[in-house]
């Protein structure tokens, strides 16, 4: 059994496949990581993740989690294709079964993960973690204190809005308690205005 075949059995929680197909599962430590279904992988993405390599002078990878919150395992043949074309961009892959960034932060502690600004506005809204059990703190503080706990931050892109405005880091209402765990990419560092989506539905 191969270790992507592990990985759909929960026999191991990540792998790595690096640009030679080669894979292992020995994980890198403090990781840069850009997490997505890449599907299909764009300039935008490869951009990104160069912009932040280029500000924190780590290695990057893409991570893609075979698991969705909200939709089936993704079949190994789909997989399969998007690691394909992941890995022609250079960079090697992180393959895990952790949905979300509380779960990708236990698979992988002290990463940094890049994300962009609709993802970061998501990690503070509350509607965000409808399977949440109320308690005396707020899903949010919950999500967020087990990611820091894990020793993991966020590098976070902005984008141009509707109105033609660039959104960022500042437009976000993050508590004080975790502002050290989000730095920003600035507009001069990297902005791109192109979705997946809106790339599947180019002609």
């Amino acid at each position: 059994m191969n270790s992507v075949d592990r990985l759909y059995t929960e026999e191991i929680g990540a792998l790595v496949i690096d640009v030679d197909g080669t894979q292992s599962e020995s994980l890198p430590k403090k990781p840069l990581v850009l997490a997505g279904s890449f599907n299909p992988i764009h300039h935008g993405h490869q951009d990104l993740l160069s912009a932040a390599m280029a500000m924190t002078g780590n290695k990057g990878y893409y991570e893609i989690s075979i698991r969705n919150v909200d939709k089936p395992l993704l079949p190994k043949k789909e997989l399969g294709k998007r690691a394909e074309q992941v890995l022609k961009d250079g960079k090697s892959l992180i393959l895990t079964s952790a949905p979300r960034f509380t779960e990708k932060s236990s698979v992988l502690p002290g990463a940094t993960f890049v994300i962009g600004f609709d993802t970061c506005v998501r990690l503070f809204d509350e509607t965000y973690y409808p399977d949440h059990v109320a308690g005396s703190a707020s899903a949010v503080d919950n999500s967020l204190d087990l990611i820091g706990e894990n020793g993991c931050n966020f590098i976070v892109a902005g984008r141009i809005n509707s109105r033609g405005k660039f959104q960022g880091l500042r437009d976000v209402s993050v508590p004080q308690r975790f502002t050290d765990m989000f730095c920003e990419l600035t507009e001069s560092q990297f902005r791109s205005d192109l979705s997946s989506t809106e790339m599947r539905n180019q002609p």
